[in-house]
């Protein structure tokens, strides 16, 4: 009896680690095929770029022009913080800066 345990034990063991390496290997493969030359993401890193604001601009125009990926209310808030604003009260010909998010460029191997 116990040895039967034993052996379901050992085969429930080798599917599981069978269909992990399937899907470990399905997933490589379809990466390698979606990309057309394999590339290396460093990443993004942060800078920061200084906005004179102009008639008619709020903190939210100037976030979304700036900033179009990220969420308006977290750049605002990064905004007020980074300016020291109290308020959201700007006027023109004032000088904000506004932390952007730039991607690093990504390293291509050379191809064949």
């Amino acid at each position: 009896m116990r040895r039967n345990v034993e052996d379901m034990i050992n085969t429930i063991s080798a599917f599981a680690l069978l269909v992990m390496l399937v899907v470990g290997a399905v997933t490589i493969a379809g990466q390698a095929l979606i990309a057309k030359s394999p590339t290396f993401m460093v990443g993004e890193e942060h800078a920061y770029r200084e906005v004179a604001v102009q008639p008619g601009d709020t903190l939210w125009s100037i976030a979304k022009s700036q900033v179009p990926n990220e969420d308006p209310r977290d750049v605002v808030g990064l905004m007020r913080e980074l300016n020291q604003l109290d308020s959201a009260d700007i006027f023109p010909g004032q000088v904000l800066t506004v932390r952007v998010t730039q991607p690093i460029q990504p390293y291509k191997l050379a191809e064949r």
